[in-house]
């Protein structure tokens, strides 16, 4: 026994074998941890069968999906997913835009301008996006009643139960779908002709000429894209009509709206605040990525002749991409996430539909599983889509 205890005091003199020693300890209870979680949860029904069953539930807003109570549970939860896809994209793209325009406004010698935006980014990223969001639905709410709903003309109508746009609605035959596949033909095809056009023009230094008209890529892109889009469409007999809003009285004097593409308070509500609060950080991500460029460039560009916003879209931004990409990533992956806060405002996306479902059939713990894996997803296919940007704007020579 001493023998023993001799060569365990030797052995444990070495750092390294201390360290073996720690490292096979934390993983045993790792171990039995997890052997715990995984014999409590083999207890559990985790299966997700009951979605095969009737909702038994509505949803307030729709979109692409038709959606009834008599549908199934996967059908009400991949309704909520569209709906968070929705106002999650729309959001990007806006939120990108508005932090883009006030980015390049914090640096404006204007001082209106730059004045604007600072109290923007102030005021807005230092209180909570759940009270933002709520405010915007009390703006939406305090529209005119129906009774009193401003219309403009047969083309809008604004009241409290939401603003109703002209919209196209795809005709009743089979020419709509194909109209909108060849309308993605059509546009993958404006942007290769784009794309080759002003890469020939950068090798040759000459524009593309046109009944002896110089065209850049850009313009040709959009012209062909006209020319082949109307085309198409009274080729296939005008698949896509018009659907006019429309505000009337039934015959017991109730006031009705219809037709048209409706703005509903909620999605207006969520869209704002996300765009308004996520865009104060895009701001400061843009403004201190040019920042971080050389004073130098901007005064080059002034040097050739190039007006400040030819300087800005051809030398400073497409230099501050470098940097800009990689936290603009992060502020897509939280303005999806902070998607689910719409839940206070009755928006029907993936949490509040997913909440139904675990209220409806008492089975909470895999519908969790579920939410969490959805988005998870999400944030992976922004993730990858962002990364093959980051790549390409900092390969060397691009």
């Amino acid at each position: 026994m001493s023998i023993f205890i001799a060569k365990l005091s030797t052995w444990s003199r070495s750092q390294k074998n201390r360290n073996l020693f720690y490292q096979l300890v934390f993983l045993i209870l790792v171990a039995f941890f997890v052997n715990y979680l995984v014999s409590k949860a083999m207890q559990l029904e985790l299966t997700l069968s009951h979605f095969e069953s009737r909702s038994g539930f509505g949803i307030s807003h729709t979109f692409i999906k038709d959606y009834t109570s008599n549908d199934s549970r996967w059908s009400a939860y991949f309704t909520g997913v569209i709906n968070t896809v929705r106002v999650s994209l729309v959001a990007i793209i806006l939120a990108t835009l508005l932090g883009t325009i006030m980015g390049v406004a914090r640096l404006s010698k204007n001082v209106l301008f730059s004045t604007i935006a600072y109290l923007y980014v102030e005021l807005v990223r230092n209180t909570p996006l759940l009270i933002q969001i709520i405010f915007w639905q009390i703006i939406f709410l305090k529209l005119p009643r129906i009774t009193e709903a401003l219309t403009f003309g047969s083309t809008v109508v604004v009241s409290n139960r939401g603003i109703l746009l002209p919209y196209a609605k795809p005709a009743e035959d089979i020419n709509s779908n194909i109209f909108v596949i060849v309308l993605l033909f059509i546009i993958i095809i404006s942007f290769v002709l784009s794309y080759y056009l002003n890469k020939k023009e950068d090798i040759d230094g000459k524009k593309f000429k046109i009944l002896n008209y110089n065209i850049n890529g850009s313009l040709a892109g959009t012209f062909v894209f006209l020319i082949l889009s109307v085309s198409a469409y009274f080729i296939l007999q005008k698949p896509f009509v018009l659907d006019l809003p429309s505000l009337y009285q039934n015959s017991k004097g109730t006031y009705l709206q219809s037709g048209g593409f409706e703005f509903t308070p909620e999605f207006g509500a969520i869209l704002f605040a996300l765009v308004i609060y996520t865009g104060t950080f895009i701001t400061e991500i843009v403004r201190g990525s040019i920042q971080s460029l050389s004073k130098g460039q901007t005064e080059a560009a002034q040097s050739l002749g190039l007006t400040n916003y030819q300087s800005m879209t051809l030398i400073i931004l497409p230099q501050a991409l470098r940097s800009i990409i990689p936290p603009l990533t992060n502020q897509f992956l939280n303005l999806t996430k902070n998607s689910s806060l719409s839940v206070v405002i009755a928006y029907p996306e993936l949490f509040m539909v997913s909440r139904t479902i675990m209220n409806n059939s008492g089975r909470a713990l895999p519908v969790f599983f579920l939410i969490l894996f959805t988005y998870l997803s999400l944030s992976l296919i922004i993730s990858l889509f962002m990364n093959f940007i980051n790549r390409r704007v900092t390969r060397i020579g691009a």
